[in-house]
C-alpha cells in the first residue's frame, strides 16, 4: 500500500470514529431530552379501558405539551399487528410485549424505562400525581 492511501485510510478511520462517537453522544442526549412517555393499552371490548378512557382523554389536553401519548390497541389480532409496530418503530417493543395482555394498563416511561404502571385505574388524581412526579 503506497503512502498516500494509507494516509487516506487513516484519515478516514480517523473520522468516522470521531462521527460514530458524536453520533451515540447525540442519540444519548436525545433520549434524555424526549418527553417521557405515557403507554396505554386498550382494547373496544374493554370494559375497564371504557372507564379509563375519559381520564385518559382529559389528562392528554391537559399533560399533551410535557408528555408524548401512545395508544396500543389490541382489540384485534389486526390491531395488535399494527400495536406491536408501532412500538417497535418507538423503541417501546420490549414494554409492548410485555404489556399486550393486560388491556386498560398506563404507564409512564422516561428515558424507555417504566417509572410508573398502573391497571384498571380510572382516578384522575393518582395520574395527575404521577405525572407530577415525572416531570420532576
Amino acid at each position: 500500500m503506497n503512502i498516500r492511501k494509507f494516509i487516506a485510510l487513516a484519515i478516514f478511520t480517523a473520522a468516522f470514529a470521531v462521527l460514530s462517537n458524536i453520533t451515540v453522544a447525540a442519540q444519548e442526549m436525545k433520549k434524555e431530552t424526549e418527553k417521557p412517555i405515557i403507554a396505554v393499552i386498550k382494547a373496544d371490548w374493554c370494559g375497564y379501558c371504557k372507564r379509563v378512557e375519559p381520564v385518559i382523554s382529559g389528562l392528554m389536553k391537559e399533560y399533551g405539551e410535557k408528555f408524548d401519548f401512545v395508544i396500543f390497541d389490541v382489540t384485534d389480532k389486526s390491531a395488535v399487528n399494527e400495536s406491536t409496530k408501532k412500538a417497535e418503530s418507538l423503541g417501546l417493543g420490549e414494554f409492548f410485549k410485555d404489556f399486550k395482555n393486560k388491556t386498560s394498563a398506563v404507564a409512564i416511561l422516561k428515558n424507555r424505562e417504566i417509572v410508573f404502571k398502573t391497571f384498571n385505574n380510572n382516578k384522575r388524581e393518582e395520574y395527575v400525581s404521577a405525572f407530577e412526579k415525572a416531570l420532576e
